[in-house]
């Protein structure tokens, strides 16, 4: 309880530091990130409670495939970087879907902030929910009380000192979960002597998670990390386009080595976890109640540093498109407001207990199979390079497919999705034009793996 305390009483008066009226501080930190700290805030954005469980929970059940999950991950940021980083920067937009306007045309602006607030708003309900489950065991209280607590914790401090907060949270946040990790790694080893990962088999794919799982998380958990409202506010936030570019290069590396110790520490759990236990808890319950109590209060911080580094990015990116691009006034002041009602209805959807995880995954597929081809496309093409309705008949058939993938539960509309779009979004390519170049760079055609 003493170290939860001192854990928000730090958050709180960091965002209390960072507390600044000026629209661009607040939006997207001054544009004054060194490409260190642009990098470190995507991994720790990036790897939140769900990657962090679920991910540990998957290793310690197939293996090393487990990996996919963030090194899909991985593989979209390399395209991200190496294609869309520098004009993300150069536009000198407040957000993506103000960016959309120049590339894809007036249409798409609010129909890609629609589908932004909503996938956004279900992955900070999910986010909520993993909170309680850490605030439970720290504080003592009821899971309706640690949520509720969570939330606003999360929303006072996001809310104060916007993204500049959110940033300079992240190094702090990042170090805390990779002591976690890396103690609790030593530890599960110490247990066994090291036989769980001595005895495993580098695998890229198995019985247990076959081609066509690598070839989905490769497609969409792959494609939401190419084009990312969340992490195209981090390059916005950058000094410049090379310090954005170099940051999301770097973000790859830091990406790659926290999946590996995630899967080496889910793996490893093999010999202290019993056989046989639900994936979910590997990294929770059942590992807690298994180490001493120090090592099971730095894991549970740990834990909560990666779900609140992420909920906080999820938190600004939503209530920045309200404000900006929905309402059309990106005031502090109003976007402060769009957070607050954003964190209330985040609270109502995870109290209602039913659903959560079915409607984050309907959200990612929707804003998969809609927003990245167009966009993508759009991007290396140029400005003014695509007809605004047909880009916007792209989205919203593939996001409606994505829709469909999600309810069905098969992966084959998800598909059918992104190839509608992408046929679409090629086909409202106007006539004559060509790929925008700039002094810095020249646009490369792209195809997707």
């Amino acid at each position: 309880m003493t170290f939860f305390i001192l854990y928000v009483a730090l958050l709180l008066l960091l965002s209390l530091r960072c507390r600044n009226a000026d629209r661009t501080q607040y939006y997207v930190n001054g544009r004054q990130s060194s490409a260190f700290t642009v990098a470190l805030s995507i991994v720790a954005s990036c790897v939140g409670g769900s990657a962090t469980l679920g991910m540990a929970g998957l290793a310690f059940q197939v293996g090393t495939p487990a990996f996919w999950w963030l090194g899909s991950g991985a593989v979209g940021l390399v395209v991200l970087s190496l294609f869309l980083a520098r004009k993300v920067r150069q536009s000198g937009a407040l957000t993506m879907p103000e960016l959309l306007a120049d590339y894809l045309g007036a249409p798409c602006r609010p129909l890609a902030s629609v589908i932004i607030v909503l996938a956004w708003l279900a992955i900070l309900a999910a986010q909520f929910t993993a909170m309680a489950a850490v605030i439970a065991p720290l504080t003592g209280l009821g899971q309706h009380a640690s949520l509720s607590l969570g939330a606003f914790i999360l929303v006072a401090y996001t809310l104060a000192g916007g993204q500049a907060a959110v940033m300079k949270s992240d190094v702090w946040q990042y170090g805390i979960l990779l002591a976690a990790l890396l103690t609790a790694l030593a530890f599960a080893c110490a247990a066994d002597g090291g036989k769980a990962l001595t005895s495993v088999t580098f695998e890229v794919v198995n019985a247990d998670f076959p081609a066509s799982r690598l070839h989905y998380y490769l497609c969409i958990l792959g494609g939401s990390y190419v084009v990312c409202p969340m992490l195209f506010g981090r390059l916005l936030s950058a000094r410049d386009a090379a310090a954005a570019r170099r940051g999301a290069l770097w973000a790859v590396l830091g990406l790659t080595f926290t999946a590996a110790l995630i899967v080496a520490l889910g793996i490893a759990c093999r010999g202290l976890v019993p056989a046989g236990t639900p994936p979910e808890q590997v990294l929770g319950a059942a590992l807690l109640s298994r180490v001493p109590s120090w090592l099971a209060t730095l894991i549970l911080l740990g834990i909560f540093s990666a779900i609140i580094s992420s909920a906080d990015s999820c938190l600004m990116t939503a209530a920045s498109v309200v404000a900006g691009d929905i309402l059309r006034k990106p005031d502090v002041h109003v976007c402060r407001c769009a957070m607050a009602v954003l964190g209330g209805a985040g609270v109502a959807l995870a109290l209602s207990g039913q659903g959560i995880l079915a409607l984050l995954l309907a959200a990612n597929d929707i804003y998969v199979c809609g927003v990245v081809p167009p966009v993508l496309v759009g991007m290396l093409r140029g400005k003014d390079s695509v007809h605004p309705w047909g880009a916007a008949f792209a989205m919203l058939g593939g996001g409606a497919l994505g829709c469909v993938a999600a309810i069905a539960g098969l992966s084959e509309y998800a598909y059918a999705g992104l190839g509608f779009s992408l046929f679409f979004s090629l086909l409202a390519v106007r006539s004559g034009s060509v790929a925008s170049t700039c002094p810095q760079e020249s646009a490369v055609g792209l195809r997707r793996p």
